[in-house]
């Protein structure tokens, strides 16, 4: 697999992050590199990368002060080139960086400033008629709304999308999102599924998944996506925080991203993606 340079300070804007982001991106690397590689050759018009939440494009890890690229960045300097890459940001510090570090390797890229809700339009507008994509989706917390995904469904897309339990549902439904029909929670899941009643009437260690199983149920009903997977981001101590969910309209794209999740990040094999 082809390697990424390290990347430098280059005096941009650089967040801090956690360590656990490295293993968001060990598995968002390595599905880019498959993806490209297994579909540059099709029937395709056109290879595309959409990132609605794409950060600064290099962070730094909090704990080892390792310097990493963000998914934005990776997407940029795939081995085997996108045809175009789509970017979003809203914080104006992120996307100065960003559009800078960006524009150095591909200034064809389109790259928006604001609200990933307002912009998808605009990107959508962007996408031609007979393309594939890659989609990923990575707020900080319940901030991507169904209604934004079911925009993105007017495209054929995979879709790599953060679903954080841990940080995030789990932490706030009882307190914050129970008596508000418009919270967070029910703009992440969308309408027509009673989350309140199946939370309630559920062990609460049992939350997890069943919140990562609603989330699925609904992007399969409301997007019509088939083939699912996931794989559990943790701490460097081992505690879960969040999912990255995999979805396709394609058992294609679904054998890729099992692939590659058969190897995680500390360099074990494995057969379990739950």
């Amino acid at each position: 697999m082809y390697k990424l340079p390290r990347p430098k300070d280059d005096g941009l804007v650089i967040p801090k992050v956690g360590e656990h982001s490295k293993y968001k991106h060990y598995f968002i690397e390595r599905y880019i590199y498959a993806f490209t590689t297994s579909m540059k050759s099709k029937r395709w018009a056109g290879l595309h990368y959409i990132d609605l939440f794409a950060g600064a494009g290099i962070e730094k890890l909090k704990n080892s002060g390792e310097l990493a690229w963000g998914s934005p960045l990776i997407a940029v300097q795939s081995h085997y080139p996108f045809t175009r890459v789509h970017l979003c940001e809203e914080n104006a510090e992120k996307f100065s960086a960003l559009k800078t570090r960006v524009n150095k390797l591909r200034p064809d890229s389109q790259i928006l400033f604001g609200d990933a809700k307002e912009k998808i339009h605009d990107i959508l507008r962007e996408i031609p008629t007979g393309t594939l994509s890659l989609t990923f989706i990575d707020p900080y917390g319940l901030h991507a709304d169904l209604k934004t995904l079911k925009l993105l469904g007017q495209k054929r897309t995979d879709l790599i999308t953060f679903f954080p339990d841990r940080v995030d549902a789990l932490r706030n439904w009882a307190a914050y999102y129970l008596k508000n029909p418009q919270s967070n929670l029910d703009r992440c899941l969308g309408s027509g599924i009673d989350w309140r009643t199946r939370l309630n009437n559920t062990l609460p260690r049992q939350h997890p998944e069943l919140l990562r199983n609603m989330y699925v149920e609904q992007i399969k009903k409301q997007l019509g996506y088939t083939n699912f997977d996931f794989d559990r981001i943790k701490t460097v101590k081992g505690q879960p925080i969040y999912y990255l969910i995999f979805c396709s309209h394609s058992k294609t794209g679904a054998d890729l991203w099992r692939h590659i999740a058969l190897n995680k990040p500390n360099g074990q094999r494995t057969f379990d993606f739950k």
